[in-house]
């Protein structure tokens, strides 16, 4: 009846705490987990008295055969999409989310409910070994103490260390043994009763409450998943071990079943467990076994039972945690403990619900061992069962249409694991009220209230859906596991179409070294002489300045396979970028694929999918395919302000902008609170006589730094927080806790939660408003002679209007009647390709809150995917398709500002996990940090110069 470990939602270590664990090791902890004494004399007998008897160990086999079949398809998905350790994750994926979320808050009842039933069997047990020494207290008192230690260590998330349980399950095997060996010994050929296996006894009673106390004697041994991202090769290591641990417990438990049934006098057995109750085991143990056996198993029961019953509370309580944060519960129960980092408000629930059943129970006078742990129990595995029979349905779904799909694992073994816990599920609601021995109906429909908590998922879903759609898209997110060059890489193709590339700013490099790899013939131009794009500023027309720096930090930016060095700081000046570029491109070799100096004057779509294309030098070229990377921030855009043609002042654009000394001595106001513009603002209160800041909204200013961590890679889980400090789950709360009121500057409200607008990273602005260094403004109504005039009425003397208002999109060198635009961006399938031209793409053109360079690498791979459909024919009427039709909610359920910036604007993650599942679909490796490792190596090596053909000027 005791249990140490079960699914629950965890998030993976961090890196540098992460450990590498062996097959072998893993199913040491799955086994360690299984508490098989607890098993043993708390389940088989409750399993004798109202299950089919004698016929028990039968019922094992049954329950190992069902789960190994479970096991098969549970694993087989868990190959393909990482396990977050909780059923409803698999569930909701295949399923639906509101399936998830139903399995998710049967899940917080099942285990809820094996706490309380752990409750009450540490009473009774504790009780019975005590009684030995003349001790006689009622089994609550005992109870009571298992809920204070409990609670205590619960509040602060403790769990016994791996080598405390290991140590409790190496004494608890041992213990069994010498019991089987013994009682084998004194028994002989009777301790193995041949009745156990006969038809007539393996089908009496109800083989279904059996089933029951046999599929919660495996309990948690589904915990394996939970190892899979320690583990050097969790594809291979996890099936295994599951495996192993399954046949292993299983065979033990049918062995030792099989004796106890022997000793107890076979077909007697139950009636001897009726008389004994809890005391059987330990009663066959002394009387065969002697004293110093029983002693010490008496000792490891209750040590056993309280393991599990702390293991099995800080489960509960962290599913509550989990879904507080994911807002299917109570927010508040998603907060944790400012210095223990505990589920703190989960583990109050969960002690409080234990609390009142066990004084239910006991003002009740009910029996704590066929009455409270029978009952709570029962109802938290026949949870568990609901669990497992609709992961392994969900098992058959998400395989039930994909072409890598094993009709073993992925469609018969998890059939057979579904219809088996099914059945079982069915046998023990119909024979309930033989398990709780009562009568009454209140007792008996006990089981209602999973179908309840259930119906009451799926209403929260839908609710969510409908109200609050960026919560909802949030609710059992799950990933697919990545997957190598090396273990997914298809056959080389032999490519005889080339491309055009346009572009070498940090776009188009990722797009020259992912065709290079590929070996995708292509000629490259860059109308600069260098690469880096805008972060070269002596290219002309950069909007860089000199107190620009990255928005997002070294930790969350970067190529992949190319980290930032670790000396930079944490957000680099646009020179150490620019240098960073360059020395990308310099590593992989890529300047000698390209023409510098020549730019793409225009390019003409022919027929089958063709482009003519015209260079600068004249010279006209035919290609294949044509792959723009152009930029985002090339071409300002400049709106005409009334009043502008009498303005004796300066009106510009802030892409002419380069360094604050152009200020000094002047008014200045600058237009527009993006990124560039509240930079722009600090050197003007840095810098001119007076600086003024026109904003036509409120925005949200978020610091770059929180607690002195960099605030992305706080959010992204790239860096922990300090210890003892809580962060809330909602970075609007977040942002508006540590920012204040911006009010008290002269900023408007904010009038969007934080997410739904492009970031604005940097409180020095609200510094030089405070100081006053900076003044905040309306929004410009019109100029005046020597002036503006605001919205609000009021006016100021000007001298230099710089428009920090944002950039066209455009492809310079491509008819705009080539695309289809909206709110001025092109309207691109997941912001790539053409829907027009097949033979199309644009790589750039693509906002979210996210460091940018890694998307762009992401986003290459499709291009060079697309482009090997085109030449191959594999998947190529697919990808048209897709292309054509396809028009995924990437939104990730926030509703984003309705302005042009935001047109086209995507949730980043929702994003990457849709770019993942078509990888995943077309037989395409992730991108990751070793993807170009095989290209870096060659370049670090000795090479034969490759001279590049210059196009004449």
């Amino acid at each position: 009846m005791a249990r140490r470990t079960t699914t629950e939602p965890s998030g993976p270590p961090s890196p540098g705490d992460r450990r590498v664990l062996s097959t072998g090791r893993v199913v040491f902890l799955v086994i360690a987990a299984a508490a098989p004494l607890g098993a043993m004399i708390g389940n088989v007998p409750l399993a004798l008295i109202y299950g089919n008897g004698a016929g028990l160990p039968a019922a094992f086999l049954a329950g190992m055969l069902i789960l190994l079949c479970f096991s098969v398809g549970y694993a087989a998905m868990g190959r393909r999409v990482v396990n977050t350790g909780a059923f409803y994750t698999y569930i909701g994926r295949s399923l639906g989310k509101p399936a998830g979320v139903a399995a998710a808050y049967v899940a917080v009842l099942a285990y809820t409910a094996l706490t309380c039933g752990l409750v009450g069997s540490f009473g009774y047990f504790t009780r019975l070994v005590l009684l030995t020494e003349n001790v006689d207290l009622p089994w609550y008192l005992y109870s009571a103490f298992a809920l204070v230690v409990v609670a205590a260590l619960g509040y602060r998330s403790a769990d016994l260390s791996a080598k405390v349980l290991g140590t409790l399950m190496i004494g608890e095997f041992a213990v069994l043994l010498v019991f089987d060996v013994v009682a084998a010994g004194r028994h002989g050929a009777d301790a193995f009763p041949a009745v156990s296996w006969t038809g007539g006894q393996v089908f009496s009673g109800s083989v279904g409450i059996a089933l029951m106390f046999a599929f919660v004697s495996f309990v948690g041994f589904e915990s394996a998943a939970l190892y899979g991202e320690e583990t050097r090769s969790p594809e291979r290591s996890i099936p295994r071990a599951t495996y192993i641990a399954v046949t292993a417990i299983g065979l033990f438990y049918i062995l030792t079943t099989w004796i106890v049934v022997g000793a107890a006098g076979g077909s007697r057995a139950p009636d001897l467990a009726r008389e004994e109750l809890g005391n059987l085991v330990f009663t066959l143990m002394q009387r065969d076994g002697g004293t110093g056996l029983y002693d010490i198993a008496a000792v490891l029961m209750c040590t056993s039972i309280l393991a599990s019953l702390l293991a099995l509370h800080n489960a509960a309580s962290r599913y509550l945690f989990a879904l507080g944060r994911e807002r299917v519960l109570p927010h508040r129960l998603g907060s944790y403990h400012p210095r223990h980092l505990s589920p703190h408000i989960g583990s109050l629930t969960v002690t409080a619900v234990a609390t009142v059943t066990t004084l239910c129970f006991a003002v009740s006078g009910a029996d704590a061992y066929t009455a409270y742990a029978a009952s709570t129990v029962g109802l938290g595995t026949l949870g568990v069962i609901a669990l497992q029979a609709a992961a392994s349905l969900a098992v058959i779904v998400f395989f039930w249409q994909r072409q890598d799909r094993d009709l073993w694992r992925g469609v018969i073994a998890p059939a057979i694991g579904f219809a088996g816990l099914t059945t079982g599920f069915v046998l023990v609601v119909v024979n309930y009220a033989t398990l709780t021995g009562s009568a009454s109906t209140v007792v008996n429909t006990v089981p209602v209230t999973l179908a309840v908590a259930a119906a009451a998922g799926v209403v929260v879903a839908l609710r969510l859906r409908s109200r609050k759609p960026a919560v909802y898209a949030a609710i059992a997110e799950s990933q697919l596991r990545r997957r190598d060059r090396t273990a997914a890489a298809p056959a080389p193709a032999a490519y005889r179409r080339k491309y055009c590339l346009v572009g070498a700013g940090p776009s188009g490099l990722v797009m020259g070294r992912a065709l290079a790899q590929e070996g995708v013939p292509f000629d490259w131009f860059e109308k600069h002489t260098e690469v880096g794009g805008i972060w070269d500023m002596d290219n002309p027309g950069s909007p860089m300045y000199r107190s620009a720096h990255f928005i997002s930090s070294k930790y969350t930016s970067g190529f992949y396979g190319f980290p930032m060095p670790a000396h930079y700081p944490d957000y680099p000046t646009w020179q150490q970028i620019r240098d960073y570029i360059r020395d990308f491109a310099r590593t992989y070799d890529l300047p000698r694929h390209i023409t510098f100096g020549v730019a793409v004057s225009s390019a003409e779509s022919l027929p089958d999918d063709r482009w003519r294309v015209t260079l600068s030098t004249g010279e006209v070229r035919e290609y294949d395919g044509l792959i723009a990377a152009p930029g985002v921030t090339w071409h300002p855009n400049e709106p005409t302000l009334p009043g502008a043609e009498t303005f004796t002042g300066e009106v510009r654009h802030s892409v002419t902008f380069h360094d604050g000394m152009e200020l000094r001595d002047k008014r200045v106001l600058v237009v527009g609170a993006g990124n560039s513009g509240v930079d722009i603002a600090c050197d003007a209160a840095r810098h001119a006589d007076t600086a003024f800041l026109s904003v036509r909204r409120g925005y949200r200013y978020v610091p770059k730094h929180v607690y002195g961590v960099p605030t992305d890679a706080l959010l992204a889980g790239v860096l922990e927080p300090p210890k003892g400090v809580s962060l809330p789950s909602d970075p609007t709360q977040l942002v508006d806790t540590l920012v204040g009121d911006l009010t008290r500057l002269g900023l408007p409200t904010p009038d969007h939660d934080l997410l739904t607008s492009h970031p604005i990273m940097n409180t020095q602005v609200l510094h030089h408003l405070a100081h006053g260094d900076l003044i905040a403004k309306a929004d410009v109504s019109h100029l005046t002679p020597t002036g503006v005039a605001f919205a609000d009425g009021s006016t100021e003397d000007i001298d230099v209007v710089l428009l920090a208002t944002g950039y066209e999109y455009r492809v310079p060198f491509l008819d705009e009647g080539l695309l289809r635009w909206k709110a001025g961006h092109p309207q691109l399938y997941l912001n790539v390709f053409s829907r027009e031209h097949d033979s199309l793409y644009v790589l750039g053109f693509i906002e979210f809150a996210d460091a940018a360079y890694k998307r762009f690498d992401e986003m290459a791979q499709l291009i060079v995917m697309d482009i090997r459909a085109r030449e191959t024919g594999t998947h190529k009427a697919d990808l048209a398709l897709l292309k054509s039709d396809d028009t995924p909610d990437l939104s990730g359920g926030i509703r984003y500002l309705d302005s042009p910036r935001h047109a086209n604007y995507v949730n980043s993650h929702a994003y990457q996990t849709y770019l993942a599942e078509l990888r995943d679909r077309f037989d395409w490796p992730d991108v990751t940090e070793t993807t170009y490792s095989a290209a870096h190596a060659e370049q670090e090596a000795p090479v034969t110069p490759e001279r590049t053909e210059e196009v004449p000027a």
